[in-house]
């Protein structure tokens, strides 16, 4: 038993450390007046562009397309090629911000794994290491044209048949203070956005469309308010968004969840989740953390559940991760809603239920009706959804992955 741990110890470890890449970026992006934060115009004038050379920090990311992302979405291989592919720039790009339990690139490569999947269903003829994806399984998404004939005003003109997505690129990366990450000197998310602004800028990408979880969302809030970087960011989904600070008791108990030592949480991980996915302890751990309707897909779905297999590596690295979580503690005494203003991109809202199908369940309804107080001052219409069938940390892979690829395809034309 314990020999079987410490290779599964040792097969994550090099799950960490053979699947990504890492970029030196200045560590204060902005010039910060000394009086203070700046308020109204000032702060609206400050561009993302203007860095100071005084210190730097590193950013682990990956960055793969949906044609080439790899199966399994984590290698125990070396990757030989660890430089930028530049063809990839072009491409629309779908960016993952993880929250901070569980928090780190491989949570948003998991992510980007199955919008990579989705997007196979999507587009007739895909190859794939489980078979080649039929013309019958393509969901029928017929473009309506915009405009009314100028003939018939009344009447649209006829539809068009179904175009394939674009090929998409996905873009994880571990935020500051988790993994390979290096943690600002003061954390605020207004300096965590400026961070990952200056990643895609260095990436030379043209367009994001931002994934955002929980307590990274106010992050994804951020860059869509950053002038200079705001007209790149094509649509923001946000999951279970975090848009307040937290109660005394919510933060007390996230504080008492840091104690404990690192090879207790690895243990526990080792023993439920280091299994095959035909297992009934393995399926009983997913369904509390990615929810009821994950052991659905599971079953459905022979790649899906080659992706839920992986998430034993979600709750190992704890030491790793650690200064991520409190440096998100930290940040929401600092939360300034102020640059929400100038958020003019599409905006999603998923509030998930771990609820199947209940449409009263109270406390999806109050999470939602604060997003909904939150979000009120920007300039964009958010458009609400509801998740059933979630889990108290995760979500269904497939539903979730559905829900925002309908939502990027449906915003990324220029």
């Amino acid at each position: 038993m314990a020999s079987g741990f410490v290779r599964w110890k040792s097969h994550v470890d090099k799950l960490l450390r053979f699947n990504h890449m890492t970029m030196t970026l200045s560590a204060e992006p902005f010039r910060i007046s000394e009086a203070g934060p700046q308020t109204g115009r000032q702060h609206e004038d400050h561009h993302f562009a203007h860095r100071s050379a005084c210190a730097t920090l590193t950013l682990q990311y990956a960055f793969d397309s949906t044609q080439s992302f790899p199966e399994p979405f984590l290698s125990d291989a070396p990757q030989f090629s660890t430089a930028f592919e530049p063809s990839l720039s072009h491409l629309p790009t779908v960016l993952f911000l993880h929250g901070s339990s569980p928090g780190g690139f491989d949570v948003a490569r998991w992510v980007a794994g199955g919008l990579a999947h989705a997007h196979k269903l999507r587009n007739p003829l895909m190859p794939s290491r489980f078979g080649t994806y039929s013309v019958y399984n393509v969901q029928e998404r017929l473009r309506q044209p915009q405009s009314r004939s100028r003939e018939h005003p009344g009447a649209s003109a006829p539809p068009r048949f179904a175009v394939p997505m674009p090929p998409l690129g996905m873009l994880s990366i571990s935020r500051p203070g988790y993994l390979e990450s290096t943690p600002l000197h003061t954390p605020t998310f207004l300096a965590q956005a400026a961070t990952v602004a200056q990643l895609v800028e260095r990436l030379r990408l043209s367009s994001v469309h931002i994934i955002a979880h929980r307590e990274a969302a106010p992050v994804a809030l951020e860059m869509a308010g950053l002038v200079g970087f705001r007209r790149r960011v094509r649509s923001i989904s946000l999951v279970d968004p975090q848009l307040a600070r937290p109660a005394l008791a919510r933060r007390l108990a996230d504080r008492m969840g840091m104690l404990g030592p690192e090879w207790a949480r690895t243990r526990a991980a080792y023993n439920a989740l280091a299994r095959t996915a035909d297992d009934a302890v393995f399926l009983q751990a997913v369904a509390e953390i990615c929810g009821p309707a994950s052991v659905g897909e599971i079953k459905d779905d022979p790649a899906l559940a080659q992706l839920y297999e992986g998430i034993g590596v979600f709750f190992s690295n704890w030491a790793a991760r650690k200064p991520g979580v409190l440096a998100d503690s930290l940040m929401w005494a600092r939360l300034d809603r102020r640059a929400w203003r100038l958020v003019s991109a599409p905006l999603q809202c998923i509030t998930t239920s771990t609820r199947d199908d209940a449409p009263a369940d109270s406390d999806a309804l109050r999470r939602e009706e604060a997003a909904r107080a939150a979000l009120v001052s920007t300039r964009s219409t958010p458009e609400f959804a509801r998740l059933y069938g979630s889990g108290r940390l995760l979500f269904p892979l497939e539903r979730l992955c559905g829900m925002c690829l309908d939502f990027v395809d449906r915003h990324h034309e220029p």
